[in-house]
């Protein structure tokens, strides 16, 4: 534009309102058509710049990214020759930079404090009570304690108490015969049988 800027060629101040500047446009517009200036070299001058300046100054992001660039705010860095031909974006020749370049994520900081954490989570899980043995879910696995009812001779599981437990050693289906020859004992829901061995009671 020689020097000139946009609100120049629109004939407005720096701070014309949105209203202004449409109604500069159409104006102009009117008196440089093509179909008004024909053959005149000014008209076909004048329009091209007149389209580009309304172009930028409508959209307010344009218009603010052109009025820093004017204003040689920091942070608007040329990083081509400042050439004037923009596109649907931003100006061509020009893109924001941060001052202290681009945020940079602290990696050494975080793998160093989540290897901490899970080194401090290692260490308490060693020094953590045991928690209390779970309920009794009539699901028998090995290893469970259970009782032999009177009554249908099923077994039915309950809390370990270390002494004296028959304990489950194997799962069996139903009518399964266990190591030793003897048939498995049925659970309550008659689903499968299981191989049971006493516990020595606890010598005091």
């Amino acid at each position: 534009m020689n020097g000139r800027s946009h609100y120049d060629v629109l004939g407005l101040r720096d701070d014309a309102p949105p209203e202004a500047i449409r109604e500069q446009y159409r104006r102009l517009a009117r008196e440089f058509h093509p179909d008004r200036t024909a053959g005149s070299a000014a008209g076909a001058e004048k329009m091209p710049l007149i389209n580009e300046a309304y172009r930028i100054l409508s959209d307010p992001g344009r218009r603010a990214v052109y009025d820093a660039e004017r204003r040689g705010d920091s942070g608007f860095r040329p990083v081509s020759g400042g050439s004037e031909t923009f596109d649907d974006g931003e100006p061509e020749g020009y893109s924001y930079q941060y001052p202290d370049g681009p945020a940079r994520v602290p990696w050494r900081s975080l793998l160093f404090f989540s290897a901490i954490a899970i080194i401090v989570i290692l260490v308490l899980a060693q020094f953590e009570n045991p928690g209390e043995p779970g309920t009794p879910d009539n699901l028998l696995r090995v290893g469970e304690c259970v009782e032999v009812q009177s009554v249908g001779n099923a077994a039915n599981e309950i809390r370990c108490t270390g002494s004296g437990d028959l304990v489950v050693t194997d799962v069996l289906r139903r009518d399964g015969v266990c190591p030793d020859g003897i048939p498995s004992t049925p659970d309550r829901q008659g689903m499968v049988g299981v191989c049971l061995e006493q516990e020595p009671p606890a010598t005091g």
